[in-house]
């Protein structure tokens, strides 16, 4: 009996003992909320220290289609910054003012921009080039996507509208 006593003694030793080991190391797992990452379907960048891009994406409904680009522009400084996008594909480029220590936010219904044609179909990547003449350029690989999404079928454009007069 007195052997008994002591496998039992033992195990709920070891159990604790692995018990402890287990809430130690999980102390030690980083935090994955606690860093700087795209919580949604699009793209993310920071340009220098004066402009971050937030969930930038373009939405189509095929290659060649019109398209529209949705997300946000950041000014991190106090003074009024002019941002160009640069989509590659497409000849001219866009510009917008975001004012100094704001968020542009480009939808349909606040910063509206529309892109004639979306070289690439959905389920692609666009390459658009961010830049500012005070902190340069980056590319920025943005998704493209089509309005499968529900949120996303309001966001595409108008092909109708965009269609040439065919006569």
């Amino acid at each position: 009996m007195a052997r008994s006593t002591r496998r039992a003694r033992l195990r709920s030793a070891v159990v604790a003992l692995f018990a402890a080991g287990a809430l130690t190391l999980s102390g030690c797992a980083a935090t994955e909320t606690m860093g700087t990452y795209a919580a949604g379907d699009g793209a993310r960048a920071d340009l220098a220290n004066q402009i971050r891009a937030e969930n930038i994406l373009i939405i189509t409904e095929a290659e060649g289609s019109p398209g529209t680009m949705t997300g946000s522009l950041v000014n991190e400084w106090s003074q009024d910054a002019d941002v160009t996008l640069a989509v590659d594909g497409l000849g001219e480029a866009i510009s917008l003012t975001v004012p100094g220590s704001d968020t542009v936010v480009i939808s349909p219904d606040h910063e509206e921009i529309e892109l004639p044609s979306v070289p690439v179909p959905p389920g692609g990547v666009l390459d658009v080039q961010i830049s500012t003449s005070e902190s340069g350029s980056l590319t920025l690989p943005v998704p493209v996507l089509d309005g499968t999404i529900d949120p996303y079928q309001d966001l595409l454009p108008d092909s109708t509208e965009a269609a040439p007069d065919s006569q």
